[in-house]
């Protein structure tokens, strides 16, 4: 049985996903954040992605603080500047990600009217084709090995299984269609970011 503290961060994974998916969608069809924000909304959206994510990754600490079901894979000493190389590299590919795609590509910007000119292939796109979310499953991996307990571990493999899922059967076919009907799309086009 899973306790109360790992419920909630099971939660929390899925609802920070589902939600960005579904304000995604909805902004696309009805333009309502635009409608009551204005050009800029991306920007308060990426603020709140971020908050969101924060949360998430706050239950994901406090589940496994709380947790007792210690595996000790690693001694201390390993774990820690192991668990912190897999955490700090996981934020650099976040970072690197943002750098390639911008705050308009990296936060659902073509559900708000920021459509690029062409997909983004350079920077970790050349190795990923959903790095930010490799960097997020990375760095909860970090974290995992440096609480050295069992909930971390399967809290990253359902991060990761969210992710994918989300990329590949919700996130992957609303691209699909938002290019696939650009006109009605764009609201403001951007270029691709070399």
């Amino acid at each position: 049985m899973l306790s109360s503290s790992t419920g909630q961060a099971v939660a929390a994974i899925v609802l920070h996903v589902v939600n960005y998916n579904a304000t995604a969608h909805i902004e696309y069809k009805t333009r309502t954040f635009n409608k009551i924000i204005g050009r800029h909304t991306i920007y308060a959206y990426a603020v709140y992605l971020v908050i969101s994510a924060l949360v998430r990754d706050f239950f994901i600490h406090r589940a496994l603080e709380s947790a007792n079901d210690t595996i000790p894979i690693f001694p201390a000493d390993v774990a820690y500047y192991l668990g912190n190389s897999l955490f700090y590299l996981g934020v650099a590919l976040n970072l690197w990600t943002l750098y390639a795609l911008g705050i308009k590509g990296m936060y659902n910007g073509d559900s708000f009217g920021w459509l690029m000119d062409a997909p983004v292939v350079n920077g970790p796109y050349a190795y990923f084709s959903d790095p930010q979310y490799v960097g997020t499953t990375v760095a909860a991996l970090g974290h995992a090995v440096m609480f050295q307990k069992l909930t971390g571990y399967a809290l990253t493999i359902l991060v990761g299984v969210v992710f994918y899922i989300s990329a590949k059967y919700v996130e992957s076919p609303h691209l699909r269609w938002i290019y696939s009907h650009r006109k009605e799309s764009t609201l403001y086009p951007t270029k691709k970011k070399q």
